[in-house]
Protein backbone atom coordinates (compact mmCIF):
# COMPACT_ATOMS: atom_id res chain seq x y z
CA UNK A 1 0.00 0.00 0.00
CA UNK A 2 1.25 3.46 -0.87
CA UNK A 3 1.50 6.00 1.89
CA UNK A 4 -1.58 8.17 2.17
CA UNK A 5 -1.55 11.60 0.56
CA UNK A 6 -0.91 14.61 2.73
CA UNK A 7 -4.24 16.37 3.14
CA UNK A 8 -2.87 19.89 3.23
CA UNK A 9 -0.35 19.60 0.42
CA UNK A 10 -1.93 17.07 -1.95
CA UNK A 11 -5.66 17.63 -1.51
CA UNK A 12 -6.47 21.02 0.03
CA UNK A 13 -3.91 22.89 -2.09
CA UNK A 14 -5.32 21.22 -5.22
CA UNK A 15 -8.92 22.23 -4.47
CA UNK A 16 -8.46 25.54 -2.65
CA UNK A 17 -6.61 27.75 -5.12
CA UNK A 18 -6.61 31.41 -6.19
CA UNK A 19 -9.00 30.33 -8.96
CA UNK A 20 -11.55 29.00 -6.45
CA UNK A 21 -11.26 31.52 -3.59
CA UNK A 22 -10.50 35.21 -3.36
CA UNK A 23 -7.04 36.03 -1.90
CA UNK A 24 -8.34 37.13 1.52
CA UNK A 25 -10.40 33.98 2.08
CA UNK A 26 -7.61 31.80 0.69
CA UNK A 27 -5.14 33.27 3.21
CA UNK A 28 -7.62 32.71 6.04
CA UNK A 29 -8.26 29.13 4.90
CA UNK A 30 -4.54 28.33 4.67
CA UNK A 31 -4.03 29.71 8.19
CA UNK A 32 -6.93 27.63 9.56
CA UNK A 33 -5.68 24.48 7.82
CA UNK A 34 -2.15 24.99 9.16
CA UNK A 35 -3.51 25.37 12.68
CA UNK A 36 -5.70 22.29 12.23
CA UNK A 37 -2.78 20.22 11.00
CA UNK A 38 -0.84 21.13 14.15
CA UNK A 39 -3.82 20.59 16.46
CA UNK A 40 -5.02 17.26 15.01
CA UNK A 41 -1.63 16.00 13.78
CA UNK A 42 -3.05 14.54 10.54
CA UNK A 43 0.00 15.26 8.40
CA UNK A 44 1.34 12.38 6.32
CA UNK A 45 4.81 13.70 7.20
CA UNK A 46 5.44 12.63 10.79
CA UNK A 47 1.81 12.70 11.90
CA UNK A 48 -1.06 10.24 11.81
CA UNK A 49 -3.19 10.57 8.65
CA UNK A 50 -6.04 8.66 10.37
CA UNK A 51 -6.56 11.73 12.53
CA UNK A 52 -7.94 13.53 9.50
CA UNK A 53 -11.24 11.84 10.42
CA UNK A 54 -11.16 13.62 13.80
CA UNK A 55 -10.62 16.95 12.06
CA UNK A 56 -13.46 16.35 9.61
CA UNK A 57 -15.86 15.80 12.53
CA UNK A 58 -14.62 18.82 14.48
CA UNK A 59 -15.97 22.36 14.88
CA UNK A 60 -12.72 23.50 13.23
CA UNK A 61 -13.77 21.79 9.98
CA UNK A 62 -17.26 23.28 10.30
CA UNK A 63 -15.63 26.71 10.49
CA UNK A 64 -13.73 25.92 7.29
CA UNK A 65 -16.99 24.90 5.58
CA UNK A 66 -18.54 28.27 6.44
CA UNK A 67 -15.63 30.03 4.77
CA UNK A 68 -15.21 27.92 1.62
CA UNK A 69 -18.86 27.05 1.02
CA UNK A 70 -20.69 23.83 0.20
CA UNK A 71 -19.38 23.30 -3.34
CA UNK A 72 -15.69 23.47 -2.39
CA UNK A 73 -16.37 21.39 0.72
CA UNK A 74 -17.91 18.71 -1.48
CA UNK A 75 -14.88 18.81 -3.79
CA UNK A 76 -12.56 18.41 -0.79
CA UNK A 77 -14.55 15.46 0.53
CA UNK A 78 -14.70 13.83 -2.92
CA UNK A 79 -10.91 14.14 -3.24
CA UNK A 80 -10.46 12.56 0.19
CA UNK A 81 -12.75 9.66 -0.75
CA UNK A 82 -10.93 9.14 -4.01
CA UNK A 83 -7.34 9.52 -2.74
CA UNK A 84 -7.32 7.93 0.73
CA UNK A 85 -7.11 4.20 1.44
CA UNK A 86 -7.73 4.66 5.17
CA UNK A 87 -11.27 3.35 5.75
CA UNK A 88 -11.96 5.54 8.78
CA UNK A 89 -11.08 8.68 6.82
CA UNK A 90 -12.99 7.59 3.69
CA UNK A 91 -16.09 6.64 5.69
CA UNK A 92 -16.08 9.93 7.59
CA UNK A 93 -15.78 11.89 4.34
CA UNK A 94 -18.58 9.83 2.75
CA UNK A 95 -20.82 10.41 5.78
CA UNK A 96 -20.26 14.17 5.61
CA UNK A 97 -20.86 14.23 1.87
CA UNK A 98 -24.11 12.30 2.33
CA UNK A 99 -25.18 14.74 5.06
CA UNK A 100 -24.45 17.72 2.81
CA UNK A 101 -26.36 16.17 -0.08
CA UNK A 102 -29.25 15.31 2.25
CA UNK A 103 -29.35 18.85 3.60
CA UNK A 104 -29.41 20.29 0.08
CA UNK A 105 -32.33 18.00 -0.80
CA UNK A 106 -34.27 19.12 2.28
CA UNK A 107 -33.41 22.76 1.60
CA UNK A 108 -34.79 22.48 -1.92
CA UNK A 109 -37.96 20.58 -0.97
CA UNK A 110 -41.38 22.17 -1.48
CA UNK A 111 -42.18 22.08 2.25
CA UNK A 112 -39.15 24.17 3.13
CA UNK A 113 -39.74 26.57 0.25
CA UNK A 114 -43.34 26.99 1.38
CA UNK A 115 -42.22 27.84 4.92
CA UNK A 116 -39.49 30.20 3.69
CA UNK A 117 -42.01 32.09 1.56
CA UNK A 118 -44.50 32.33 4.40
CA UNK A 119 -42.32 34.54 6.56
Amino acid sequence: MLSPPDFLRHIANKVLTPNTLDPKRLDEVRKLLGEAENKYNFSAYGGNPKKLADYLLSPDFTELVFIIGIDLTKKLLEEIISDYDIEEVKNTAKKLLDEIDGYKEIENSDAILYNKNRF
